[in-house]
C-alpha cells in the first residue's frame, strides 16, 4: 500500500476496528535503501529523498502498529502480530484477511520486512509469529533459547522469486545458467545473453538477512560470490523502483506477488532446452517456474495466545505446507 497521510489513516481506522489486516513493509530501517545503488544514477539525490520520506512515514505506521494490540484487547479481540519475510508477506497477508473474516475476534497484524527482522521481533516481544524463508540459523536458536523461548515451527508453503528488468529491454528470457553468469559477473552485458551492447546492473537483497536473497545465492547462484558490480539493497521495494525508473537496464529479482505492472517479468528456462516461464500463478502450482522457495512460521510454543496456532494451520492449509 502506497505510504501517504490516507494510508495512515486508513490504517488507523483498520486496526481500530478489526476489519482488516495491517501490511506494512519493512521496519523502521526497511526503507533505506543501500546508497551504493543510487549513486550511479542520474538523479540519485532525488531518489533517496523518497526513500527518506517514506522511512519518516514508515514510523508513524509502526507507532500505529505497537499500539494496535492494546487497542485489540480494550475491544475484546485478539491481536496476532506477525513479521517477517517480505517473501511471503503479501500472501500471509490475503490470508489474514479471510481468517479475520471466520474469526471476527481476532485481529491479525501482518509486516513485511526479512526473515532476520522477523525473528529478532520475536526475540524482542514485538511479533508473535515470524515470517522465515530460510532456515532458522543456529545462532537465532541460541538466542531463543536464552530468552526462554520455546520455538515452534511450521511449512506454510511457497514463493517464487522473479526475475525483472526494465520495460525498454529488449530481452524477454533467461536460462538459470545466465543468469548465474550475470550475478555472479561472469557476464556483464546484454549482448552476452543476446540483449543490446549495454552493461548489467544486478541487484538483489542483502544476506543473510533476507531469507529469499539466501535462496536465490545457493539455489541459482549455487553458493558463488555476487559479482562485484550486484548491488545489495535493503527493501525488495528499492529494487522494484530502480527497475521501474533507471535509464539503464538494470536486473533484479523480487517477490512475484508484487505489483510487478511498470517492470518486464523475464521467463526463465532451467537450461538451454527447456521452455521458459514466467511466475504465474498456474506454473508454480505446477512446478514449471524454477525459482520457488519453502517458507515457515515460528513462534514461542509457551505462548498463551490460542490465535497464534489456529492461524498457522489455516495458512498452512491455504499455502499447501502440509502437503
Amino acid at each position: 500500500m502506497s505510504l501517504d497521510c490516507r494510508s495512515i489513516t486508513w490504517l488507523w481506522s483498520s486496526l481500530t476496528r478489526g476489519s482488516a489486516s495491517a501490511l506494512i513493509e519493512n521496519s523502521t530501517t526497511g526503507m533505506v535503501c543501500h546508497t551504493t545503488e543510487y549513486q550511479v544514477q542520474d538523479g540519485g539525490l532525488v531518489m533517496r529523498n523518497i526513500f527518506c520520506s517514506a522511512l519518516a512515514v514508515s514510523l508513524v505506521l509502526l507507532t500505529v502498529i505497537f499500539a494496535a494490540d492494546s487497542i485489540a484487547q480494550d475491544n475484546g479481540r485478539t491481536a496476532v502480530r506477525v513479521n517477517g519475510a517480505g517473501m511471503s508477506s503479501d500472501q500471509v497477508d490475503s490470508w489474514a484477511k479471510r481468517f479475520m473474516e471466520k474469526n471476527p475476534n481476532v485481529n491479525i497484524i501482518v509486516i513485511g520486512s526479512s526473515a532476520g527482522k522477523g525473528f529478532q521481533a520475536i526475540l524482542d516481544g514485538n511479533a508473535d509469529v515470524a515470517m522465515m524463508s530460510r532456515a532458522i540459523r543456529g545462532d537465532e536458536r541460541e538466542k531463543a533459547g536464552q530468552k526462554g523461548i520455546r520455538l515452534a515451527e511450521k511449512n506454510i508453503g511457497r514463493a517464487a522469486i522473479a526475475v525483472i528488468t526494465h520495460v525498454r529491454n529488449p530481452v524477454s528470457e533467461l536460462s538459470l545458467e545466465q543468469l548465474r553468469k550475470l550475478y555472479t559477473g561472469q557476464f556483464d552485458n546484454w549482448k552476452q545473453v543476446g540483449g543490446p551492447d549495454a552493461p548489467v546492473r544486478c541487484l538483489t537483497r542483502k544476506i543473510p538477512e533476507s531469507g529469499g536473497a539466501v535462496f536465490f545465492w545457493s539455489h541459482v547462484l549455487d553458493g558463488e560470490a555476487f559479482g562485484k558490480a550486484t548491488v545489495l539493497t535493503d527493501t525488495w521495494g528499492a529494487i522494484l523502483k530502480v527497475c521501474e525508473t533507471a535509464q539503464d537496464f538494470p536486473l533484479g529479482i523480487i517477490p512475484a506477488t508484487r505489483d510487478l505492472s511498470k517492470v518486464k517479468i523475464l521467463a526463465i528456462k532451467d537450461n538451454e532446452n527447456s521452455r521458459a516461464v514466467k511466475p504465474s500463478e498456474d506454473n508454480i502450482k505446477r512446478g514449471t517456474y524454477p525459482i520457488v522457495l519453502k517458507f515457515s512460521f515460528a513462534w514461542d510454543e509457551l505462548s498463551k495466545n490460542p490465535a497464534i496456532v489456529s492461524f498457522a494451520d489455516f495458512c498452512q492449509t491455504q499455502g499447501g505446507g502440509d502437503r
